[in-house]
């Protein structure tokens, strides 16, 4: 059952957006081919790649240092949880998460529901399924 009081709402700091201007993103993957593959796909995309972490420290002091309007977030990191990422980056620094993942089981989606998240692309995605995701991310950030 979720809980409003869990529920992660924008965080009203995060900078206004300037309609048809690229996003400024950062990946978060563990994975070096797959981190590689997203930031080739990203910047095809027209959008601003301003870096990839691997773990939750990495995405953290990526976020501080470069402000980024929103990120791709993996949910499942090698010794991490992504959606627990995705909370910390919201709440400390108004970056919302476009959830990259695997898993579709009920409890993983009832997680990243409560963090508000800009859109949920399952694994394997097409170059296609990701630009509609972050379309429609950009439209919501306006």
């Amino acid at each position: 059952m979720l809980r409003i009081d869990a529920v992660v709402k924008p965080n009203a700091s995060q900078r206004t957006r300037v309609p048809g201007q690229p996003l400024r993103l950062i990946v978060v993957e563990d994975d070096g081919a797959a981190a590689d593959m997203l930031a080739v796909v990203v910047t095809d995309l027209g959008h601003t790649l301003c870096g990839v972490a691997r773990t939750e420290d990495e995405a953290v002091e990526l976020a501080t240092r470069e402000r980024p309007d929103l990120a791709l977030m993996d949910v499942r990191l090698g010794g991490g949880d992504g959606i627990a990422v995705a909370r910390r980056l919201n709440l400390g620094h108004g970056v919302r998460s476009i959830y990259l993942s695997g898993n579709s089981d009920h409890g993983t989606m009832a997680r990243i529901t409560e963090t508000y998240p800009l859109g949920v692309v399952h694994k394997p995605f097409s170059h296609a399924q990701l630009k509609v995701a972050l379309d429609l991310a950009a439209r919501r950030l306006r």
